[in-house]
């Protein structure tokens, strides 16, 4: 009995040997797949940083162009209000001209209007029509086609990052 004992129990030794070996071999696949797979997460970002850079300049550029474009918009928004301004003051002015014989009262309210169509035509001879021309320029040469090429190009270095980070929920 001693000897079928022995045999047993070196038959349960060799099997366990056996299952180790099988657990380390899993193992090492395991450990040599988490490699590769990290080794593909670099390099995709590797890949990816500078496109992602490349295309947040290129929309960095685009946003200053529209920037400038947008304080342009603010000087012609307040000059045209001058203008409606003075168009207003001179409307006032003519129709106090056509009553003038009525009444005194609207002699004084003549000499108010053209009072305030003065500062209005003063205020009107300080714009700097040059500057409003430049500014219309520059409006018009934002280059709208970049603009929606970075936010593009943006799109596309961001949407694979995004697909991967879905794998994991």
């Amino acid at each position: 009995m001693d000897n079928q004992t022995g045999y047993a129990t070196q038959e349960l030794l060799d099997t366990l040997v056996k299952g180790q070996r099988k657990a380390l071999r899993h193992s090492r696949i395991v450990t040599a797949i988490c490699l590769l797979l990290a080794a593909a997460v670099v390099l995709a970002a590797l890949l990816a940083v500078p496109r992602a850079s490349a295309a947040l300049s290129r929309a960095e550029e685009a946003f200053s162009e529209l920037e400038g474009a947008m304080g342009s918009l603010n000087r012609l928004d307040a000059a045209l209000s001058t203008v409606e301004s003075a168009m207003g003051k001179l409307d006032s002015l003519i129709e106090t001209v056509s009553a003038f014989s009525q009444t005194a009262q609207q002699l004084d309210r003549l000499m108010e209007d053209a009072q305030a169509l003065s500062d209005a035509v003063a205020h009107l001879g300080e714009l700097d029509i040059e500057s409003l021309n430049r500014d219309i320029r520059n409006i018009s040469q934002v280059d709208f086609e970049k603009l929606n090429q970075a936010i593009s190009d943006l799109a596309d270095v961001v949407q694979p990052l995004a697909d991967f980070a879905n794998l994991f929920g």
